[in-house]
């Protein structure tokens, strides 16, 4: 498998620091994302990002914008301004030479029928225009939220398929999702995780790690939520892609889970 963590959602601010831990831990990249290059200009320059890797041999994907962003937006103002950010995050993600782009897939504040239509409709006209991307772009399950537009495997996988792009499957999402009361019943009645990764298949590209208690996001360490990372043991092993350890509570609960994970690793039924 080829491990890695965010360094964002861990709290690493700067990419020097970013990288130095993840070698500590004999990782394979780092996750970083895009929005820090508007708020934080000087944590992540392009050129020192290029560097880094050089100089460790490590690879980096990007978590494309999604702070206050909305590529499925009703409003074509601020749909415009996502996709024209998300299009300079392409850009970077070019010049870094990332693994993969991680996309949310939109929100929806008007759940009914003609607003879902438009939102869908803005949503595929913006997925159109990131298509010309080197970068392979990874749609990320966001069913958890119920102003969520896209919402289950199923369709998630048909919007992959729409624009031959690939799928970032985040394991604690699809545990939240599957305890929603919007959730296909079929859903809440299997293994959540089992029916993306059967759904998604080899669209699946990137993963983000981590656990919760089934209601809320927590990004708690691996080993620390309601998640049986055992069960998936198999699937990661063979999991050709990446898989970022997407966990708060500083570097401690990164090593937690980079431990967790290896040992899982370790040892194959």
């Amino acid at each position: 498998m080829k491990l890695g963590y965010s360094s964002a959602t861990a709290g690493i601010y700067k990419v020097d620091e970013a990288f130095r831990f993840a070698e500590s831990l004999g990782l394979e990249f780092v996750e970083l994302i895009y929005d820090y290059c508007d708020y934080l200009t000087d944590a992540q320059p392009a050129k020192r990002v290029r560097e880094l890797k050089a100089a460790t041999g490590m690879d980096v994907s990007l978590h494309l914008p999604f702070i206050d962003l909305n590529i499925a937006s009703l409003i074509k103002a601020v749909r415009k301004a996502s996709v024209e950010q998300t299009l300079q995050a392409l850009d970077y993600a070019e010049a870094i030479n990332a693994s993969c782009g991680v996309i949310h897939t939109g929100h929806i504040f008007l759940y009914q029928p003609v607003p879902l239509e438009i939102a869908f409709d803005a949503l595929y006209d913006s997925l159109s225009k990131f298509q010309n991307s080197s970068v392979p772009i990874a749609l990320e399950n966001l069913g958890l939220m119920v102003d969520g537009l896209v919402k289950g495997p199923d369709v998630l996988r048909q919007i992959t398929d729409k624009f031959g792009m690939y799928n970032c499957l985040d394991v604690g999402h699809a545990v939240i999702e599957a305890n929603r009361p919007w959730a296909d019943p079929l859903l809440a009645n299997e293994d959540s995780i089992s029916s993306y990764i059967d759904t998604l298949g080899k669209r699946i590209i990137h993963l983000h790690l981590c656990n919760n208690n089934a209601e809320a996001d927590l990004h708690t360490a691996t080993p620390d939520g309601v998640i049986d990372f055992s069960l998936y043991r198999d699937f990661l092993n063979d999991f050709s892609g990446s898989i970022c350890l997407e966990v708060a509570g500083g570097k401690e609960a990164v090593k937690k889970s980079v431990e967790h994970i290896r040992a899982l690793e370790a040892v194959r039924i």
